[in-house]
């Protein structure tokens, strides 16, 4: 009720202090079970804006060192995030993230695990693939474009559905783990090309 409430006002702030343009948010908000939705990651602003103007209510990763101040603990909370320690995925973050999933709800992951200006394969995670092999999650990649100054515009293009396990065999280690990784980081900024 709160995540609804909050989100409901927080996209009525921003409608009025930037241009928010969505493309293709079907992709996503049609999306049925568990799913993953991956996200560069230029601001902090980047999960309220996919929180407030998708349908979906979306559980974030948020880095432990939120969780340390009072107040805003509670909040966060209460907006589905919870924290992960940006140094490596711990295994209670992950187990609570697979949680997440096979309760057939949404996790939202930013795999750069920082705010980053620009691509670099070698930000990439092996976490989130890992997440997604353990749920039998789909990932929904989503690229962000925007400078968040006052009044400027906010694009945000979402991409299909994919399973990245798709036509893989075998044991999956750690070095395709890896791939995977990199693949989905790749295909979240070739989102890009959409906007221009």
């Amino acid at each position: 009720m709160f995540y609804a409430i909050a989100s409901s006002i927080a996209r009525l702030v921003f409608l009025v202090i930037f241009r928010v343009k969505l493309i293709n948010a079907e992709n996503f908000n049609n999306t049925k079970g568990r799913c993953i939705i991956c996200c560069n990651h230029i601001s902090n602003f980047d999960p309220l804006i996919l929180a407030c103007f998708t349908k979906r209510q979306i559980s974030f990763m948020g880095k432990k060192e939120l969780f340390k101040i009072p107040v805003l603990k509670s909040l966060i909370k209460w907006l589905n995030v919870f924290p992960v320690d940006r140094t490596g995925v711990t295994v209670s973050s992950m187990k609570h993230a697979v949680s997440i999933l096979k309760e057939g709800k949404v996790l939202g992951i930013f795999p750069e695990g920082t705010r980053v200006k620009s691509y670099d394969e070698n930000n990439a995670k092996a976490g989130i693939s890992m997440i997604a092999n353990m749920a039998d999650s789909l990932i929904v990649p989503v690229f962000i474009r925007s400078k968040y100054r006052l009044f400027g515009k906010i694009e945000v293009v979402f991409g299909e559905p994919t399973n990245y396990f798709e036509g893989i065999e075998g044991r999956i280690n750690s070095e395709i783990h890896t791939q995977i990784g990199k693949k989905i980081l790749k295909d979240i900024y070739s989102l890009e090309n959409r906007l221009n």
